[in-house]
């Protein structure tokens, strides 16, 4: 039998005790789970954080590059003028504007689309005129810095009409052998409108130009008036020009033209006194400069043995061609033994 166990004071028997287990320490977690919470912390839901990465850049963008800006265009400037006045000063057709604003509308700013600043002057006085930036209508979100130039000067003249002639303006020339011999403009005058102290010193206005280059022929030809600066028409600047053109008239003399004698005979028998006589040719030029080559002078022979003075003509002279002889007549007489002419030798002296 198993002995009984001892009584305790109580009279009971004592407690037993257990022996307590070991502690094991968790294992520390395998380098494949770090892995893969790694993995999934930066490829889960991909598409979802480049999303939000895109929107952050987005901002940030927006928030550092809207800031304000500024840029400088050209506004174009017209004139309302006074009906009784001309503007005599000088005109600035376009001033500087320097623009401020967010660089978003800035960059959709068109300067095209800003109408012209209109400058009314039909009640201002010789002097400084501002050009004040409730002139210019800019859309919004965009300020006015600065406009360069400020201010305009301006000056003022009576304005007046005045009667003036027209004179066609023409250059070239016709073709060698013609001359341009009446230029006649319809209308030969017209009104002139401008300044009283332009217009004072005006007693023709000019066309524009008319070439006359290589022209045998008279021609009408259509055209305007162009007056000064500052000047303009009243009514129709429209000019016809009537240019006639004619053969040109020249008078030559051609100097020491040999005599050549022809005519029933031996020419060779018989002298010429003088020689040479000068020869002046009137008419078109063009037939004088044919016939200087192709004229001969001449006298005549006749049945009649003795010397005589005999009249000197000219042959191969061109229609319309006149001519002088100087002399007109020459002396005529026999050859002595060793004289003569031969009559093959026709030309002129040089």
């Amino acid at each position: 039998m198993r002995p009984e166990p001892p009584l305790g004071q109580l009279g009971r028997p004592p407690v037993r005790q257990s022996t307590p287990l070991p502690v094991t320490p968790d294992p520390p977690p395998e380098r494949s789970a770090l892995r893969r919470g790694l993995r999934g912390a930066m490829f889960d839901n991909l598409g979802l954080k480049f999303l939000s990465m895109v929107l952050a850049v987005t901002v940030f963008l927006l928030v550092n590059t809207d800031k304000d800006r500024e840029i400088t265009v050209l506004v174009g400037v017209s004139y309302t003028l006074p009906e009784d006045k001309v503007l005599v000063s000088d005109r600035i057709d376009d001033v500087r504007v320097t623009l401020k604003g967010s660089w978003r509308r800035l960059r959709k700013f068109d300067p095209r689309q800003v109408d012209r600043i209109n400058l009314d002057l039909r009640h201002v006085p010789n002097g400084e005129v501002s050009i004040s930036n409730d002139l210019l209508h800019l859309p919004s979100g965009l300020t006015i810095t600065s406009i360069s130039p400020r201010y305009v000067h301006v000056m003022f003249d009576k304005r007046l009409d005045k009667l003036v002639e027209v004179t066609p303006t023409v250059n070239g020339r016709p073709q060698h052998g013609y001359i341009v011999t009446e230029i006649k403009p319809l209308p030969a005058t017209v009104k002139l409108r401008g300044a009283e102290g332009t217009l004072a010193a005006l007693t023709t206005v000019h066309t524009g130009d008319i070439s006359l280059e290589g022209r045998t022929d008279s021609f009408v030809a259509e055209t305007a008036a162009v007056p000064a600066e500052g000047v303009e028409v009243v009514g129709n600047p429209r000019i016809s020009v009537q240019i006639r053109i004619d053969e040109e008239l020249v008078t030559r003399k051609l100097p020491g033209v040999t005599v050549a004698i022809k005519g029933d005979g031996d020419p060779s028998r018989w002298t010429v006194t003088p020689a040479q006589v000068d020869v002046t040719l009137t008419g078109a030029l063009l037939g004088i400069e044919k016939a200087r080559s192709s004229l001969v002078p001449v006298v005549k022979l006749s049945a009649d043995p003795r010397a005589r003075e005999v009249e000197v003509t000219v042959e191969g002279l061109p229609p319309g061609i006149g001519v002088k002889i100087s002399p007109e007549h020459a002396k005529l007489a026999p050859a002595k033994p060793g004289e003569g002419v031969l009559p093959t030798k026709i030309g002129r002296a040089h």
